[in-house]
């Protein structure tokens, strides 16, 4: 039993507070501890925080609440909702599954990525994945290692490493496949490559993936962006280091909504 809870709603996105408001009134009327919060860091002595929003809500929580070993329970409010555990004409009853004890906990495996630069190093972690792509759109070169061994360089408009998690997301939109949520595995998926050779491929999450841009105009820049929601100016000669995260996101899941569901529901998997 959860009894210090967190209702997290996009404060710019105004139409979602009066449902966020009635998720605390329920919990409340049952006895939950319960706060109303307007940013996910705030999440300090609560043992569950509730996403109220779309998948980029869930993103921004998980990757708050997985270092600190607190799970998500997500309730869509926005468009897609690919990674919530009910929709928003659901509210009660989920939180009502979350009181009796019904939900499930699904463990999904992130990514962390070092951005290493003249000695410097900065650590971030994604949920969904980490995109390489050039600050101008202009094609450019990505060499990369994969436990120390040369992979063929990409050139293109860029690479996308995505977890299992991500797989369903940009990845897939760029001809990336589906992965199975459980599976330990990186997909690196070439963007718009300038070649015909060069394919998605599927890697051991228990590997190191480095990657390095490489420019033939000197002006040009390189940005990692991580869960489409960070954006990291890349300096000449960076590396960046990609990696399994020590932690995984907690996501709550109820039964009826197990993921080859979500896949055909949401995305229209096996319709004929």
């Amino acid at each position: 039993m959860f009894s210090r809870v967190g209702v997290f709603y996009n404060h710019l996105k105004t139409h979602i507070l009066p449902l966020a408001q009635e998720a605390v009134a329920f919990l409340r009327a049952q006895h939950i501890q319960t706060e109303l919060l307007t940013s996910p860091e705030d999440i300090a002595g609560k043992d569950l925080i509730i996403s109220m929003g779309g998948d980029g809500t869930m993103l921004r929580c998980a990757r708050v609440c997985a270092p600190n070993n607190i799970p998500v329970l997500g309730i869509n409010c926005g468009t897609l909702g690919f990674l919530a555990a009910a929709e928003k004409e659901e509210l009660h009853q989920a939180l009502q599954a979350v009181l009796d004890g019904k939900c499930t906990t699904r463990t999904r495996l992130m990514l962390r990525v070092c951005v290493r630069h003249n000695g410097t190093e900065q650590t971030l972690y994604a949920l969904n994945d980490c995109v390489l792509h050039c600050a101008n759109m202009r094609a450019f070169s990505v060499n990369a290692t994969f436990n120390q061994t040369p992979l063929p360089p990409y050139f293109g408009d860029g690479v996308i490493i995505a977890t299992p998690t991500g797989s369903t997301a940009y990845s897939l939109a760029a001809g990336g496949p589906i992965v199975e949520p459980d599976v330990a595995v990186f997909i690196l998926t070439p963007v718009c490559p300038h070649s015909l050779h060069q394919r998605p491929m599927v890697l051991s999450a228990n590997g190191t993936l480095c990657l390095i841009p490489a420019f033939k105009n000197t002006e040009d820049r390189a940005v990692a962006t991580i869960d489409g929601q960070i954006h990291v100016p890349l300096a000449p000669g960076a590396e960046i280091e990609i990696s399994r995260a020590p932690f995984a996101a907690q996501l709550l899941t109820l039964a009826q909504r197990g993921f080859f569901t979500v896949l055909h529901k949401k995305l229209s998997w096996g319709q004929p």
